[in-house]
């Protein structure tokens, strides 16, 4: 068992519970860092009462009428992250939702994050609970290739968005 030194809204939920730490414990913490690159935000204060950004994260994407790897990212994305490809980012949106695992022992090691940053062609990264969605939707680096910029993929969700929108706004 080790101590405890850090701010809250980068504390493992174990240490609530147990006030015990372990390894997995700072990977939680290196997740929740990646999720405020990820969406711009503060690990706490921009959510309300008592929500983090993990929770916050979580609850958006739970929210998606159509969810995959691509409308997940999207949906929390910082609107001034321009020119990372789609896949890249999606790629580090699964390693920080892994690495924010509720159960400590759901989590990767450090080591094992290190490996899917480095290599993140690997397909194993679609083993996300949060982020398979049961539509079967193909993940975004399958994609023959094509690898649209953010904003390029910003661009397309806002118009596919206000065409939703819009129509279910129309009378029948």
């Amino acid at each position: 068992m080790s101590s405890i030194a850090g701010s809250y809204g980068y504390i493992a939920p174990e240490y609530a519970y147990t006030l015990k730490v372990d390894e997995k414990s700072d990977v939680y913490s290196f997740g929740v860092v990646l999720l405020e690159l990820i969406a711009g935000r503060k690990p706490v204060g921009e959510f309300g009462d008592g929500v983090d950004i993990v929770r916050w994260v979580k609850k958006t994407i739970s929210e998606l009428l159509h969810p995959s790897d691509a409308a997940s990212v999207l949906a929390v994305l910082d609107s001034r992250l321009n020119g990372y490809t789609l896949s890249g980012v999606v790629n580090l949106f699964k390693i920080a939702m892994l690495c924010i695992e509720e159960e400590s022992a759901a989590r990767p090691t450090m080591r094992e994050v290190v490996y899917m940053l480095n290599n993140p062609q690997l397909k194993a990264l679609g083993q996300s609970k949060v982020l398979t969605g049961s539509s079967g939707i193909q993940e975004a680096n399958e994609c023959d290739g094509y690898n649209p910029t953010i904003s390029a993929v910003q661009q397309i969700f806002m118009i596919e968005e206000k065409r939703s929108f819009n129509a279910s706004r129309s009378p029948d």
